[in-house]
Protein backbone atom coordinates (compact mmCIF):
# COMPACT_ATOMS: atom_id res chain seq x y z
CA UNK A 1 0.00 0.00 0.00
CA UNK A 2 1.45 3.53 -0.98
CA UNK A 3 2.10 5.77 1.88
CA UNK A 4 -0.65 8.23 1.94
CA UNK A 5 0.43 12.56 4.22
CA UNK A 6 -1.69 15.19 4.99
CA UNK A 7 -1.39 17.48 1.74
CA UNK A 8 0.27 21.07 2.55
CA UNK A 9 -0.81 23.66 3.19
CA UNK A 10 -3.80 21.73 4.98
CA UNK A 11 -7.01 22.53 3.91
CA UNK A 12 -10.40 20.67 4.13
CA UNK A 13 -12.19 19.68 1.11
CA UNK A 14 -15.85 19.90 0.04
CA UNK A 15 -16.75 17.08 2.03
CA UNK A 16 -15.57 18.13 4.82
CA UNK A 17 -12.70 16.27 4.77
CA UNK A 18 -9.06 16.88 5.56
CA UNK A 19 -6.60 16.86 2.15
CA UNK A 20 -4.67 14.24 1.70
CA UNK A 21 -1.71 12.88 -1.06
CA UNK A 22 -0.20 9.60 -2.00
CA UNK A 23 1.93 11.30 -4.32
CA UNK A 24 5.76 10.55 -2.72
CA UNK A 25 7.40 13.39 -4.86
CA UNK A 26 4.73 15.97 -2.88
CA UNK A 27 5.12 14.10 0.26
CA UNK A 28 8.76 14.82 0.12
CA UNK A 29 8.70 18.16 -1.14
CA UNK A 30 6.41 19.17 2.24
CA UNK A 31 8.91 17.35 4.17
CA UNK A 32 11.66 19.30 3.30
CA UNK A 33 9.92 22.34 2.81
CA UNK A 34 9.08 21.76 6.80
CA UNK A 35 12.24 21.08 7.96
CA UNK A 36 13.87 24.36 6.02
CA UNK A 37 11.46 26.41 6.40
CA UNK A 38 11.39 25.53 10.63
CA UNK A 39 13.86 27.58 12.86
CA UNK A 40 15.91 25.01 15.19
CA UNK A 41 13.77 25.70 18.54
CA UNK A 42 10.71 26.76 17.17
CA UNK A 43 8.97 23.98 18.18
CA UNK A 44 8.81 23.58 21.82
CA UNK A 45 8.70 19.36 21.87
CA UNK A 46 11.77 19.18 18.79
CA UNK A 47 13.87 21.79 19.58
CA UNK A 48 16.14 20.21 17.53
CA UNK A 49 13.81 20.14 14.72
CA UNK A 50 14.75 22.71 11.96
CA UNK A 51 17.82 24.57 10.70
CA UNK A 52 19.23 27.69 11.37
CA UNK A 53 18.23 29.45 8.16
CA UNK A 54 16.42 32.69 9.44
CA UNK A 55 19.18 33.50 11.30
CA UNK A 56 21.64 33.60 8.20
CA UNK A 57 19.39 36.58 6.75
CA UNK A 58 21.09 39.13 8.64
CA UNK A 59 24.22 38.60 7.39
CA UNK A 60 25.99 39.92 4.08
CA UNK A 61 24.71 38.56 0.81
CA UNK A 62 27.30 36.28 -0.12
CA UNK A 63 27.72 35.34 3.83
CA UNK A 64 23.99 34.47 3.68
CA UNK A 65 23.92 32.36 0.98
CA UNK A 66 27.07 30.34 1.98
CA UNK A 67 25.77 29.73 5.80
CA UNK A 68 21.97 28.80 3.61
CA UNK A 69 23.90 26.21 1.61
CA UNK A 70 25.65 25.01 4.71
CA UNK A 71 21.97 25.17 6.76
CA UNK A 72 20.72 22.31 3.69
CA UNK A 73 23.32 20.21 3.40
CA UNK A 74 22.77 19.67 7.27
CA UNK A 75 19.76 19.02 7.36
CA UNK A 76 19.87 16.62 4.45
CA UNK A 77 22.24 14.84 6.17
CA UNK A 78 20.56 14.93 9.98
CA UNK A 79 16.94 15.23 9.04
CA UNK A 80 16.35 14.32 5.92
CA UNK A 81 18.76 11.07 6.07
CA UNK A 82 16.42 8.99 3.31
CA UNK A 83 17.28 11.80 0.37
CA UNK A 84 19.92 12.56 -1.53
CA UNK A 85 21.03 15.82 -2.06
CA UNK A 86 22.31 16.59 -5.33
CA UNK A 87 22.34 20.20 -5.64
CA UNK A 88 22.01 23.38 -3.76
CA UNK A 89 21.05 26.44 -5.49
CA UNK A 90 20.78 30.04 -3.94
CA UNK A 91 20.28 33.73 -5.65
CA UNK A 92 19.40 36.98 -4.77
CA UNK A 93 17.74 38.99 -6.94
CA UNK A 94 19.32 42.29 -7.30
CA UNK A 95 16.31 44.26 -6.98
CA UNK A 96 13.87 43.07 -4.79
CA UNK A 97 16.65 41.55 -2.75
CA UNK A 98 14.67 38.08 -2.61
CA UNK A 99 16.73 35.33 -1.74
CA UNK A 100 15.46 31.96 -3.48
CA UNK A 101 16.87 28.57 -2.21
CA UNK A 102 15.67 25.30 -4.45
CA UNK A 103 17.04 22.34 -3.57
CA UNK A 104 17.53 19.03 -6.15
CA UNK A 105 17.52 15.77 -4.60
CA UNK A 106 16.74 12.14 -4.87
CA UNK A 107 13.67 10.36 -3.50
CA UNK A 108 14.02 7.45 -1.92
CA UNK A 109 13.12 5.40 -5.48
CA UNK A 110 16.11 7.10 -6.81
CA UNK A 111 13.57 9.85 -8.76
CA UNK A 112 15.31 13.14 -8.81
CA UNK A 113 12.83 15.97 -8.00
CA UNK A 114 13.79 20.04 -7.65
CA UNK A 115 11.98 21.68 -5.23
CA UNK A 116 12.41 25.82 -4.59
CA UNK A 117 11.95 25.85 -0.77
CA UNK A 118 11.69 29.45 0.53
CA UNK A 119 11.94 32.80 -0.03
CA UNK A 120 13.06 35.93 2.36
CA UNK A 121 13.82 39.35 1.99
CA UNK A 122 17.37 40.11 2.93
CA UNK A 123 17.16 42.72 5.50
CA UNK A 124 16.54 42.52 9.08
CA UNK A 125 13.05 44.78 8.86
CA UNK A 126 11.17 42.04 7.52
CA UNK A 127 9.59 38.70 8.38
CA UNK A 128 11.51 35.43 6.75
CA UNK A 129 8.36 33.89 4.35
CA UNK A 130 8.04 30.79 3.07
CA UNK A 131 7.48 29.67 -0.40
CA UNK A 132 5.59 32.09 -2.58
CA UNK A 133 4.87 30.38 -5.32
Amino acid sequence: MAEKALSLPFSIDSYGNVSSTSDQSKIWADRVRSVLGTTVRERVMRSGFGTLIPFSLFDTESSAMSQVKTEVNKAFITQLALLRLDKTTVTVDEYTRVLTIEVIYALPNNEVVSTVVGVALIDGANPIYEELL
